[in-house]
């Protein structure tokens, strides 16, 4: 998916000569280094993994990792990355795309990027050894055959069993569609390239085991970086340093085949989302984009001007609440649901905490389609009845449910990452909730959308989280779909771990149909059913705010999952 998760973390050093000397940002003020600032702490260099699925770690490795697309352009829209190399779909039936990597294309190790790259990338995007290798989602590529191709070769095609609609999405891309450095798990996994390459033409799980285990966990980043010849860049970047908590550091590559980046060195600072106004003012930081909460809004507004530059815009973002389909009160209780969807007080987090930055915002009711794309006021009026029965605050109504229920007093485990608005948002919810009968406990933890906090491990009986996406639709599909384990490995995007199969038949044919009339029609039926079986409940389209450094050039927002750094290589500072 394009699936990314929005959110803070703690720590860092924003300011003072003491903190500069033993974090090691010395560079931050110099003319060939930007500093963009990050509220959650770098976590793993290969975040195509379910478990490393972060906003974070794809900030980081979007241009460590390259590939034929990223999303982008100021408007979410996809853009075909040519120094990677290139494709073309040559056939409807069957689907057929062909594709040729850069005949210069190489690790900055020296290792060309090729076949089995290629068949690496796919055997775990494909899912077809059955979870051996942990992925986001499979997006389509579960539709494809192994492509074909011989050691050193840099020519594939994807040839579809049948129609899907995001073809041009589904091949490998910046973020967590990435390829990953076959080499690196070969060598890890005892294999040499020719046993690795035989291994994922032949599909053999028992000789690709110890690779799959270092692929899935081997490149996670705790205390420093790993050896550098274990994380080798295919982009314009490389990552050359790392401070836990602090920062981490990454350096034109001079290897890369392409255009160098524009900026020798960008550093990504760790700081809370609300230290981040002062810390550009401060010029300890060069961007900032923020999930903005009231004052935060209101600073940025007094600070624009000749120093500062500011922009508004749409985000493919939304806030939601998540529940635990696989343990808990909720597992197989529908009614509790129902009665924890009456008491969450929607209109009032609209009200509070998102109008005094947007002040035309609403109420989200449908997940999946944003206010400004085309069918989304269809999709809308397909739920409207649905959503007045579940998703308009009665707390009259939840407490009887939970009277009938005789579940007065049910302890709800509400879990989110410590993000002041996500504090604020929380704080309301439980007052609503415990108000109508339910014992909330709310913990806003640091570690949340860690491989080993609550999301991952399933420790929430409700997530509140953002989903980060584009207007692909197949970048949702894999949200919704059926999962066969609820792990951090094999959940994927589907945190909550909710099975359905008529939502799964859903879902097949909405990434196979290109007529928009019928995906939206489709795309009603699945919001209606995501209501009636209560899987999430939305709650507000985020606004987005970036601020910046005038003396940056070429800091363009976007909308999509890629955010700001789609075109970071391109970052400058007169």
């Amino acid at each position: 998916m394009a699936a990314m998760l929005g959110g803070a973390l703690v720590l860092s050093a924003c300011g003072g000569s003491d903190d500069d000397e033993e974090g090691g940002n010395d560079t931050t003020n110099a003319s060939d280094t930007i500093t963009l600032a990050e509220a959650q702490p770098f976590q793993s260099y290969n975040n195509t993994t379910a478990a490393a699925n972060s906003s974070m770690n794809s900030t980081v490795m979007n241009w460590v990792h390259s590939g034929f697309w990223n999303f982008g352009n100021g408007d979410g829209s996809i853009v075909p990355n040519e120094e990677f190399g290139t494709y073309e779909k040559t056939s409807d039936d069957p689907l057929t795309v062909e594709y040729t990597l850069h005949a210069d294309a190489a690790w900055s190790d020296g290792e060309a990027i090729d076949c089995d790259d290629i068949l690496l990338w796919w055997t775990q995007q494909s899912g077809a050894m059955e979870g051996l290798f942990s992925a986001v989602g499979t997006q389509g590529v579960e539709d494809t055959a192994m492509p074909e191709c011989e050691a050193g070769g840099k020519e594939f095609s994807l040839v579809y069993d049948q129609p899907f609609a995001d073809w041009e999405s589904t091949s490998p891309g910046h973020g967590n569609t990435a390829i990953m450095p076959a080499h690196v798990v070969a060598e890890q996994g005892g294999l040499t390239p020719e046993e690795f390459l035989t291994a994922l033409q032949e599909q053999d799980a028992d000789a690709l085991a110890d690779a799959a285990a270092f692929f899935n966990e081997g490149w996670v980043i705790t205390g420093q970086l790993p050896d550098p010849a274990l994380i080798p860049s295919s982009g314009p970047y490389m990552l050359t340093d790392f401070r836990e908590g602090e920062s981490v550091t990454l350096t034109r590559n001079e290897n890369y085949w392409g255009t160098p980046a524009a900026t020798e060195t960008i550093v990504i600072r760790t700081i809370p989302e609300e230290e981040q106004v002062q810390a550009l003012q401060n010029g300890e930081v060069d961007v900032i984009h923020p999930q903005p909460t009231v004052d935060m809004a209101q600073q940025i507004e007094q600070a624009t001007g000749a120093t500062i530059s500011s922009e508004v815009g749409n985000q493919y973002t939304y806030e939601h609440l998540d529940f635990n389909f696989n343990d808990g009160p909720f597992a197989d209780n529908p009614r509790l649901r129902e009665a924890f969807a009456l008491c969450v007080p929607r209109q009032q987090i609209v009200d509070n905490l998102i109008k005094p930055v947007v002040p035309d915002a609403e109420v989200k009711n449908i997940r999946n389609v944003a206010p400004w794309d085309a069918g989304y006021e269809d999709v809308n009026a397909a739920v409207a009845d649905v959503v007045a029965e579940y998703g308009t605050q009665d707390l009259e109504r939840s407490r009887q449910i939970l009277e009938e229920e005789d579940a007065v007093g049910t302890t709800i485990r509400l879990e989110t990452l410590n993000l002041q608005r996500r504090v604020d948002t929380g704080n309301l919810i439980k007052a609503a909730c415990d108000e109508a009968g339910f014992n909330v406990e709310f913990e806003a933890a640091d570690d949340f959308f860690d491989t080993e906090g609550g999301l991952a491990q399933n420790t929430f009986d409700v997530a509140m989280f953002a989903w980060i996406g584009s207007s692909q639709v197949s970048g949702w599909n894999s949200t919704y779909r059926s999962v066969e384990e609820c792990s951090a490995e094999g959940k994927g995007n589907n945190n909550g771990c909710y099975n359905n199969p008529e939502m799964d038949e859903l879902l097949d044919q909405v990434v196979r149909t290109s007529d928009p009339a019928e995906v939206n029609d489709l795309i009603g039926q699945i919001e209606l059913l995501a209501w009636e079986d209560l899987v999430t409940i939305p709650l507000f389209q985020h606004p987005g705010i970036t601020a910046w450094n005038s003396a940056v050039q070429n800091v363009v927002p976007d909308p999509s999952q890629t955010g700001v750094v789609w075109n970071m290589p391109e970052w400058s500072k007169g």
